[in-house]
């Protein structure tokens, strides 16, 4: 049901309209007011489709009132019409100026008067539809973006998960180390967007592995210098998977399967980057992914305590990790060790390979 607001000081006037309007249809409702000030506050806490006002006021001018209603919410495209007297096409300028939607002069036309205005609430009602139609479509579009965005991560974490387990089975490894690498960079004081992309696309650090062979890439006892030289192509594999992704993810996931194995003094694989020279991005995964293995039962070791991986990382400072990630690390501790407890591996069943 429509709504129309009226505003005029001269009650027979006013009695008019509301008379005029019920006559274009029984179902409108009609609020009149006699003060500007009323009608205003009035429309701050309620929807008008249409508001029909005077234009001579002793204690506010026409053009206040136009303003006055388009400063307020959801009033900057309600329609505005004017009575004015014909002779005073100064006031008739001024009010179009400031926003009035149509002019009818005063005395009136009934005829003219109905038309117009059925007319603005034919439109008015046009203008709801095409809104709530804008919303319902934003909404649908909100929801499909989101849908594709939650496929778009299962499918990295899957992707991630393909080269964990050619290595070795590794439970929530991967869940866990991407966690610990969104703290620290919350820590640092990344964007929101930022985190996200280091978050989903951590995973897949080390998705070149499935690039190398078998028999070195499950090799139990050590490698030899020429096993190792093979296995540290797994940062130039992942890195050519992934680069040429138009995905922020993807293209986040390459820089960090590159050069998560740099070290902070320069003496990593496989540019042999140091310091400021390695993403920030391969600097914060490097850490929490240490942290994660050292702390995780493996077919090959034993879980280390946390003070002891904490005390192992703390000395490699300025060697193997940047001190700044290091201590945005140790910040977020209690967090890591909350996460650690909700993604605890199961236990491993005998015979278990690596």
């Amino acid at each position: 049901m429509p709504t129309v607001l009226i505003l005029d000081g001269e009650l027979s006037r006013r009695q008019h309209l509301v008379e005029l309007i019920t006559c274009i249809d029984s179902q409108i409702r009609v609020e009149t007011f006699v003060k500007a000030e009323a009608a205003l506050l009035w429309l701050r806490w309620n929807t008008a489709d249409l508001v029909v006002s005077d234009s001579q006021f002793i204690d506010i001018r026409a053009t206040s009132i136009v303003h006055s209603i388009r400063q307020l919410p959801d009033c900057n495209d309600l329609p505005i019409v004017m009575l004015t007297p014909c002779d005073d096409m100064e006031c008739r300028r001024e009010v179009l100026n400031a926003g009035a939607t149509d002019l009818l002069t005063t005395p009136l036309d009934d005829l003219e008067f109905g038309v117009r205005c059925r007319n603005l609430l034919t439109w008015r009602n046009q203008q709801k539809i095409i809104h709530q139609r804008a919303r319902w479509l934003e909404r649908r579009v909100s929801e499909a973006t989101s849908e594709i965005r939650k496929r778009e991560h299962e499918t990295l974490l899957r992707l991630a998960k393909a080269g964990e387990y050619r290595d070795e089975d590794t439970g929530n490894h991967v869940l866990r180390m991407a966690r610990y690498a969104r703290l620290i960079a919350e820590q640092i004081g990344l964007s929101r967007s930022d985190c996200d992309a280091i978050e989903l696309a951590a995973p897949m650090h080390d998705i070149g592995k499935i690039g190398i062979p078998d028999d070195i890439l499950r090799k139990p006892g050590r490698l030899t210098h020429a096993e190792f030289e093979i296995m540290k192509q797994h940062t130039l594999i992942g890195y050519e998977i992934l680069k040429d992704s138009p995905s922020k993810y993807l293209q986040t996931g390459a820089v960090i399967a590159l050069s998560h194995h740099e070290k902070f003094n320069g003496t990593g694989y496989p540019h042999q980057l140091g310091n400021h020279e390695i993403p920030l991005v391969a600097r914060i995964v490097s850490v929490a992914d240490a942290y994660d293995a050292l702390t995780s039962e493996r077919p090959y070791k034993r879980e280390w305590s946390v003070q002891k991986a904490v005390d192992y990382i703390n000395s490699q400072r300025g060697k193997y990790f940047d001190p700044e990630i290091i201590d945005a690390f140790i910040a977020q501790l209690d967090n890591i060790l909350r996460i650690k407890q909700a993604l605890i591996d199961q236990p491993r069943e005998s015979g278990a390979h690596r």
